[in-house]
């Protein structure tokens, strides 16, 4: 009786543990990044150098999801109430966070223009538009004057013979999209090729240059 007793207070005691090993792993965590990079993300100037979209547009306030507090700051309300003393503006980077992480449900931005000194701010709900698995990208946006733009970064490589005279070629407003297969998920939901798909599942080495043989 007394082995049965002993038996149940163990059984209790890992079901105590899982349960508390359950509440604190909290949100799937997945391996992707989340970055912001207004010195070269952007249109090019009238002499067609990227200059990044920090020039011309102030970062007052972003938020991927509200899971997780690495990936969200806010100049008037911020975690830190002394952390953005004296500044106009939020860093433009290029930073970001990249390790295991919740996958946002939405992204809002808020930004000025600076010539004019309006404000805008876009809450953009992610969840019809991100890819199944998010795992090694990154999400990434634009301010681009009064619209924003948000893209979805991939880890499939560019091939050099897909860019002529192999010289890199932006095919989206992120710098990264001259290496890597880029799409713009707001607010045009580009679809995601075949070739996504075979990445995700291995049948493509992420990260080089050619497909398995």
């Amino acid at each position: 009786m007394k082995n049965l007793i002993a038996k149940a207070r163990i059984g209790l005691v890992l079901l105590g543990t899982f349960a508390l090993l359950s509440c604190a792993s909290g949100p799937k965590q997945v391996f992707h990044s989340f970055e912001i990079n207004g010195k070269y993300d952007g249109r090019p100037n009238a002499e067609g150098k990227y200059e990044g979209w920090g020039k011309d547009i102030d970062l007052l306030e972003y938020s991927y999801g509200d899971q997780y507090s690495m990936v969200r700051d806010s100049l008037e309300h911020p975690d830190t109430p002394s952390r953005h003393a004296g500044k106009t503006s939020l860093p433009v980077g290029p930073h970001g966070v990249a390790g295991p992480m919740p996958v946002g449900e939405f992204l809002y931005v808020k930004w000025r223009i600076k010539d004019t000194g309006e404000v805008f701010e876009d809450r953009v709900d992610l969840r019809d538009r991100l890819p199944r698995n998010m795992m090694h990208h990154t999400l990434t946006f634009v301010p681009d004057g009064v619209q924003l733009r948000v893209f979805v970064e991939t880890p499939t490589p560019i091939p050099k013979t897909d860019v002529p005279n192999y010289k890199k070629t932006r095919t989206h407003l992120t710098a990264h999209s001259a290496y890597y297969k880029t799409y713009e998920i707001y607010p045009t939901l580009e679809p995601y090729p075949e070739q996504l798909e075979r990445c995700l599942r291995g049948e493509y080495l992420c990260g080089v240059d050619k497909p398995k043989k």
